[in-house]
């Protein structure tokens, strides 16, 4: 239901959501749920039941996560949610059978003295960030690949990591001083990367921290206020400017240092500057942001909770990190808070969906099953001659910037059907109405089987071939249905899923502008996206229907794509 509200709410956009008045809000109920979403809580214990507080909290905001620790911070001698690998996967299995939504199950596991799953509870440890740096790539991998198994074992899909603050200053005793840095610039993208990977692999969300740099501080910001003015230096940009282009970037964590420099007034937590103007109009970053502990003394000592969350959100934070560990933080008071500042406008209203739209894109993204085709050197070859043939250009690559989404049936009925018609680099003999155009095999970026589990069979920038004059700027998501090719038989849940894809889409590449039906593709041929030169190849298309592209449609409006 809250999907489904989310999806309508994010249509009010194109109102000025910001400027709304408060009877044009939703109910408090389903409001202070959207609040939810972007919060993730710490709690205490390692068994919860539906009568545990943080089930209530989850269950009745639908929280977007939790963080687990395993040590109680006031108390070393106490256990918090962690003590033996069956006791957490049992916790985190329970955890995620009382939410209603995807939950992200958090924690700080970035090796060496910084790991909530140790050695001595039964794990299996990473060592330091410092120890990484100086192994081989290929050491770190089975280093990093292990601990990623690790982590979905045990049902963790959102690890804190990899820490990507540079090791400036040597008497750095949170950053350097703990050995949590790779080192220099060069060591931090390479070892940060072979983590990301492999985290990618298991499905695990990373997030990288601290932003816009920790390495070169004095001091703590669990203690206090940290001031890098002085210290700070651009370089401690590289890593992320290096990994935001390379789309390796799902999260990132602030930090709450203060550089006068950035923002007069406030830390980079609390600052639009730093957040909005440098993250993500300076480095074009479109993922989420989390902040760092928000009970952290940088932060407690110096702002009241309704001033932190306001000037959190209001900055461009997406994510409120209250960890319960340095403090406790009762939900309903804090979501409250948040609610009554939104409801007066001192929040606005477009903030709460633009962030609860930018979670919901992470959860799809993580949520793609990696299902790739046969894309050798033999089928990029012939990708390449296609496009010299009917675009009548010469590439050195067949990578694309997307312009448009296209939306297909395959009228195949079954995935591995599916899958073996387009696994071969080259089209059979019996595609008798194209193959005369060229042998390259059809394929597409993406399928949708008919329960609405999405298959990445590719690079989303490299080129398929499943639109005529189309391909070289557009994205293909076939759906598995269209009996016989003319039978409209796609289900609500392929409904569902094509939104959810087309709003993560549209989130990394913001210059497409088009979406449309494979039956609408000839009324592309008068826009500039149009590109082939045989003007008698040209085939009938009814996929995937009218009444699918309407249904989808209806839920997109708040992207304003164009038709054809």
């Amino acid at each position: 239901m809250l999907k489904q509200l989310l999806l309508f709410l994010l249509t009010l956009l194109s109102l000025q959501a910001t400027q709304m008045h408060p009877s044009n809000l939703p109910d408090e109920a389903q409001l202070k749920k959207l609040i939810g979403h972007m919060l993730i809580v710490g709690f205490d214990g390692q068994k919860v039941d539906k009568n545990s507080s943080i089930v209530k909290d989850i269950q009745n905001y639908e929280l977007g996560g939790v963080i687990l620790f395993d040590k109680n911070y006031q108390d070393r001698t106490k256990q918090k949610n962690i003590s033996s690998p069956k006791q957490l996967k049992e916790l985190t299995q329970t955890l995620k059978s009382f939410a209603k939504n995807e939950l992200f199950i958090a924690i700080d596991q970035e090796g060496g003295k910084v790991a909530r799953l140790k050695k001595k509870y039964g794990f299996t440890t990473a060592p330091s960030a410092k120890e990484v740096a100086s192994l081989s790539a290929q050491e770190a991998q089975k280093l990093y690949k292990a601990q990623s198994k690790m982590l979905k074992d045990m049902g963790i899909n959102l690890n804190f990591a990899p820490v990507v603050d540079l090791a400036i200053n040597p008497k750095n005793k949170v950053i350097v001083g703990l050995e949590r840095s790779y080192g220099q610039s060069s060591d931090v993208l390479k070892y940060a990367s072979i983590m990301i990977k492999e985290q990618e692999k298991e499905h695990i969300i990373s997030a990288l921290k601290h932003f816009p740099g920790h390495g070169s501080s004095m001091d703590d910001s669990h203690k206090g206020f940290v001031d890098i003015t002085k210290s700070w230096s651009a370089e401690e940009l590289r890593p992320y400017i290096n990994l935001i282009r390379a789309n390796k970037v799902d999260m990132i964590m602030t930090a709450h240092v203060f550089n006068k420099d950035i923002d007069k007034k406030y830390p980079a937590t609390l600052s639009y500057a730093t957040n909005t103007f440098i993250l993500r109009k300076k480095l074009s970053y479109r993922g989420v942001i989390v902040s760092d502990d928000m009970q952290m003394s940088a932060i407690s000592k110096h702002y009241s909770l309704k001033e932190s969350v306001k000037l959190a959100i209001n900055a461009g934070v997406d994510i409120l990190l209250f960890g319960n560990q340095l403090a406790f933080q009762n939900t309903d008071i804090l979501i409250d808070i948040i609610y009554k500042e939104v409801v007066s406008g001192t929040i606005p209203f477009s903030r709460i969906l633009e962030s609860n739209q930018r979670i919901e894109n992470l959860h799809t993204k993580n949520a793609i099953v990696q299902t790739p085709i046969e894309f050798g050197e033999k089928r990029i070859a012939l990708t390449k001659e296609y496009i010299k043939t009917h675009y009548g250009l010469n590439v050195n690559d067949i990578t694309i910037k997307p312009k448009a989404i296209v939306l297909h049936w395959t009228a195949i009925m079954k995935l591995r059907w599916c899958m073996n018609a387009m696994k071969k680099e080259v089209l059979s003999a019996k595609r008798k109405n194209i193959v005369k155009a060229s042998l390259l095999n059809v394929s597409s970026q993406f399928l949708v089987e008919r329960d609405g589990t999405i298959h990445q069979l590719m690079p989303d920038n490299w080129m398929a071939r499943h639109v005529i004059g189309l391909n070289y700027s557009s994205i293909g998501v076939e759906n598995i249905g269209g009996f016989e090719n003319h039978l409209e038989d796609l289900t609500d849940a392929q409904v569902k899923a094509n939104v959810k894809l087309v709003n993560y889409l549209k989130q990394k590449y913001p210059k497409i502008e088009y979406l449309l039906g494979h039956h609408e593709y000839l009324r592309m041929q008068k826009t500039p996206l149009w590109l082939e030169l045989d003007a008698n190849y040209r085939t009938h298309k009814d996929d995937p229907g009218k009444k699918f592209m309407k249904a989808v449609r209806a839920k997109l409006g708040h992207l304003h794509l164009r038709e054809p």
